[in-house]
């Protein structure tokens, strides 16, 4: 059925199949004590060649803590630094230090769904591509091209509205304009949501080839498997408080993070 749906063979384990102990000393984010109007005294450390997965339930406050994380939301009390100390406190700040959010709401935070893939792929990159004051629409061109077929986007040209992509390919685009940013820290929120199993092996892919490269990366998700799958280490949030940290283990299942979330 998989392979019917997308066009080409799937296999059926398409998470991680490594269980050694990757974790570096290497700190590349931290938060101390955040609390908000959802979230409860939460701290944590984001290591450099790690994903760092988030679980639990919708409105356990996963999704703003990745908020809080970015800049995006500023919490009632608590801090978040890089790993050589830098407060980080908007999303100017984060994106100076490499910093890359991929928000769960596609149509509303991540893209400019009436502009073009160009356009959207280009905006988080404007000052990088700037030859003295302008940007040429030829380096536009070739850059949005370039990470467009990086991710495989399907489109039918790179000036087509993102709007009439499919929901994979639209978060195709949402990636790709931060993969041109070169970040060194990225914030996935529901990588996977809705979008068809094919694509997302494509961005399990992704995930494990932006870890080898020591990328530091915070995945928060709903989906469980998911989780447990791609993640080095799992934090249980459940009513705005941290109640586990799981190693990456072959052990570990659905019950075993159910237990901590309800």
């Amino acid at each position: 059925m998989k392979q019917y749906m997308v066009g080409r063979e799937i296999e059926e384990n398409y998470y991680r199949t490594d269980y050694e102990n990757r974790l570096t000393d290497e700190v590349a984010l931290r938060a101390e004590h955040i609390n908000t109007e959802v979230l409860k005294d939460v701290s944590l450390e984001l290591h450099y060649g790690e994903i760092l997965g988030i679980g639990g339930l919708t409105d356990c406050g996963m999704h703003e803590l990745g908020q809080v994380l970015f800049g995006l939301r500023r919490p009632v009390a608590g801090s978040v630094c890089t790993g050589d100390g830098t407060p980080l406190k908007n999303p100017s700040g984060a994106l100076k230090k490499k910093i890359a959010y991929i928000s769960k709401n596609r149509g509303k935070e991540a893209l400019m769904l009436s502009s073009t893939i160009l356009e959207n792929i280009c905006l988080p990159s404007l000052d990088k591509l700037k030859k003295g004051l302008l940007v040429t629409p030829g380096a536009e061109k070739a850059f949005a091209l370039k990470y467009a077929d990086l991710l495989s986007v399907k489109m039918d040209r790179i000036t087509q509205n993102v709007m009439y992509l499919s929901g994979g390919n639209k978060q195709k685009v949402a990636v790709a304009k931060w993969l041109g940013t070169d970040a060194d820290i990225y914030i996935f929120d529901c990588p996977t949501r809705g979008i068809d199993v094919g694509v997302q092996s494509d961005i399990y892919d992704l995930l494990e080839r932006l870890r080898k490269k020591k990328k530091a990366i915070l995945m928060i998700s709903e989906e469980l498997p998911e989780v447990i799958g791609m993640s080095d280490r799992i934090l249980i949030l459940k009513d705005g408080s941290l109640t586990a940290e799981i190693g990456r283990s072959k052990n570990t299942t659905e019950n075993t993070l159910i237990h901590y979330i309800i």
